[in-house]
């Protein structure tokens, strides 16, 4: 029976795990992948501590800290939650684990287009990862769905490494972008946005070959890369009778409890304006402490 399970390996769940630890809870902490959706990132410009630094050498970072505190990281799906506080059963695809409180912390996942075939040229020139498949197009042709900050650091990254790069949005302006990202985008000579576009349907056999516009206009393409946004990964909250935005997002108070007992939320899952991974990072300090708080006054009460 561990103190605090912790339900996610992004920034918001290793923050909940390093106080927990701090706290002197006994924790454990399962995800799927290190860092969650920050691992594909090419470069964090924004977190306090570095200049710039890579999604995935700050995930590890965040690890390599958590586990310097003796804390259990194990990668698994958790399938599903069951009982009550103080006595919770975890059950992921290996094995199950009892805790006495919950830290959710599971973060987004990526949003598809919803195209025919879209899934099935997965891996096959469709990509929603430019960290991870970038160097695969040295020479070629892509393009970049989306028009925010993410759409255009993907495009950037791209650039460095095919010969031309398209941006595709939908509207006639990227939407709230940084202003640096704008400028470094019209510096490069082998990035083309095109605006007020949508993609219609994706072309090619055995990989993605070319796509087709809602201006009827055929565009070929070795890779495609899709930067629309994400969606929460609330399904474990949901089935716990947790309280959800209607746009699927956990609704925590301010000290980041959610309406069931024993259970605390942080990070992209939840109901808050800003997603970094600075803000998500307070959040699981926040869930932490106020798990431990909890877990105190109950042991005084006994």
């Amino acid at each position: 029976m561990y103190d605090v399970i912790v339900i996610g390996t992004g920034p918001a769940g290793y923050t909940a795990a390093l106080y927990c630890a701090r706290y002197n809870l006994n924790v454990l902490q399962i995800g799927e992948m290190p860092g969650g959706l920050i691992s594909e990132a090419p470069d964090v410009c924004n977190y306090p501590g570095f200049e710039s630094i890579s999604g995935m050498k700050l995930a590890n970072k965040m690890e390599e800290q958590v586990k310097g505190l003796d804390v259990e990281v194990i990668y698994d799906e958790v399938e599903s939650i069951q009982g009550e506080d103080m006595h919770f059963k975890v059950q992921a695809s290996r094995d199950t684990y009892g805790s006495k409180k919950i830290i959710l912390a599971t973060g987004q996942k990526r949003r598809r287009l919803g195209l025919n075939r879209e899934e099935e040229l997965v891996g096959k020139g469709v990509s929603y990862c430019a960290t991870c498949d970038a160097p695969l197009h040295k020479g070629n042709i892509v393009g970049v769905v989306g028009g925010g900050d993410a759409a255009l650091a993907s495009a950037l990254l791209l650039s460095e490494h095919a010969e031309k790069v398209y941006i595709l949005y939908r509207q006639e302006n990227f939407f709230r972008p940084e202003p640096i990202r704008v400028k470094e985008i019209e510096q490069k000579d082998n990035i083309e946005p095109i605006f007020e576009v949508n993609i219609e349907e994706m072309l090619g056999e055995d990989k993605l070959e070319a796509v087709i516009l809602d201006n009827s206009k055929e565009l070929e393409l070795d890779g495609l890369f899709i930067e629309i946004g994400s969606i929460p990964n609330s399904g474990l909250a949901e089935e716990l009778g947790i309280e959800l935005t209607k746009n699927g997002y956990v609704k925590t108070d301010e000290e980041r409890r959610t309406n069931v007992q024993g259970i605390y939320a942080a990070g992209d899952v939840i109901d808050s304006a800003l997603k970094q991974v600075v803000t998500a990072a307070g959040q699981g300090a926040e869930a932490a402490s106020s798990a431990y708080e909890d877990i105190k006054k109950q042991e005084v009460e006994r």
